[in-house]
């Protein structure tokens, strides 16, 4: 068998580099998502890239299993996990650090590492920035949490966004009815989550479960759309009263944003349950134009923190910001100076000094040549250093 030789510079699927332009723009915006948070109070943790699997995947988090990379430690002959998402860290951080009762702002930005791609010919190496909220159980902390994640795509140039929420109580409620066991309620959830519908009628038919309850089943199918659907969200399901509190969540949210946001786009989709068995209320996403997947996305995950001793409220989103790039503003040009080569005492203290102000100071190479101005403006430079009788100074550059 002949074994094909691959070029050594060739990156994994699903690896790039990030050259210089698009780094800049993604350090600025990750700059400005931060110092944003921190005027809310977020504070940012920076947990490490390697934990031990069971903490990586332990509780709700164990949907993460297929996405995360396993190694051996070497060290401790323990399995260990690169971590494909940073909530869970935040859980544990969370319940090793808070004392009872506190409410916790935690906010992040890093790298994680996917074992497959969320979309096919995606990155498995997203650049993931978010915040997580702690010890709120009501929806004035998915309110909060909601308005920090539309001011992040705003704050990343993205116009025109459509919020897109659910709340996983409400399709769970109507499994809950049907009177099933532990397997057989989470075969139902599974056909829910992928909108088979025909599949979920004929499975509700072949267990028997009656024919009110797949009356409902299909009552919950067509409850998509504008605020309208909460309405009929009572009327027809409002019997049942965990779905009857979620929609007073989902109608508080709504008409809040409403009035932060006049411009946010809102619809909803009462039979969302993506990531149910992590997600324990509110699910939310936000889309931007043109894009067929989400810009960011979160959700309320109260169950997480019970695998390392503290259950407690919790709810927060993510994005990626390399999808974001192209959205992202230009970071701010500083001055480009071209300075001549040479050890002159007065030459470096100036460029110090004008590195100092923020400028851009390029020391030449090449001894004895002064380039002429349509030369270094070419090469991107606004101004030169030259040498007058009161010393070196910065001289913009025209073009002749």
């Amino acid at each position: 068998m002949r074994t094909e030789n691959h070029p050594t510079w060739l990156l994994p699927s699903g690896f790039e580099d990030i050259l210089p332009a698009r780094t800049e723009a993604l350090e600025h915006c990750r700059r400005s998502l931060l110092d944003h948070y921190a005027l809310w109070g977020y504070r940012q943790v920076t947990p490490p890239l390697v934990e031990h699997l069971e903490s990586l995947l332990t509780g709700s988090a164990a949907d993460l299993d297929l996405q995360t990379w396993k190694l051996l430690d070497q060290d401790s002959g323990r399995l260990v996990g690169l971590r494909s998402d940073m909530t869970p860290q935040m859980a544990r951080i969370d319940a090793q650090t808070s004392a009872s009762g506190e409410v916790r702002r935690l906010s992040y930005a890093g790298t994680v590492l996917r074992a497959r791609p969320d979309l096919l010919g995606g990155s498995r190496a997203p650049f993931q920035v978010g915040a997580e909220l702690f010890g709120v159980g009501g929806p004035e902390g998915d309110l909060e949490v909601l308005s920090l994640m539309v001011e992040s795509l705003r704050t990343c140039g993205v116009p025109h966004l459509l919020l897109d929420i659910g709340h996983v109580s409400i399709p769970q409620a109507l499994a809950d009815a049907a009177g099933l066991a532990t397997a057989q309620r989470s075969d139902l959830l599974r056909l829910v989550e992928r909108k088979a519908w025909p599949d979920v009628r004929s499975w509700l038919q072949s267990h028997g479960s009656g024919q009110t309850v797949a009356a409902d089943f299909d009552a919950l199918s067509h409850l998509q759309g504008g605020h309208a659907v909460l309405d009929r969200a009572r009327q027809q399901l409002g019997q049942y009263p965990a779905i009857g509190e979620a929609l007073e969540d989902l109608n508080f949210v709504w008409e809040s944003l409403r009035a932060r946001y006049p411009d946010l786009d809102i619809q909803c989709d009462l039979a969302e349950i993506r990531g149910h068995h992590y997600h324990t209320g509110l699910l939310f996403s936000v889309y931007g134009p043109q894009r067929g997947e989400a810009l960011a996305c979160g959700g309320r995950y109260d169950d997480i923190g019970a695998a390392f001793g503290r259950r407690r409220p919790a709810t927060g989103f993510s994005l990626d910001l390399k999808p974001l790039l192209r959205e992202l503003p230009e970071s701010r040009k500083s001055l480009q100076v071209w300075a001549p080569a040479g050890t002159d005492p007065d030459l470096w203290k100036t460029i110090a000094e004008e590195r100092h102000k923020g400028h851009v100071v390029i020391q030449d190479f090449q001894t004895g040549t002064s380039p002429d101005a349509v030369q270094l403006l070419k090469r991107g430079f606004d101004a030169r250093l030259e040498q007058t009788p009161g010393g070196w100074v910065p001289s913009p550059l025209h073009a002749r």
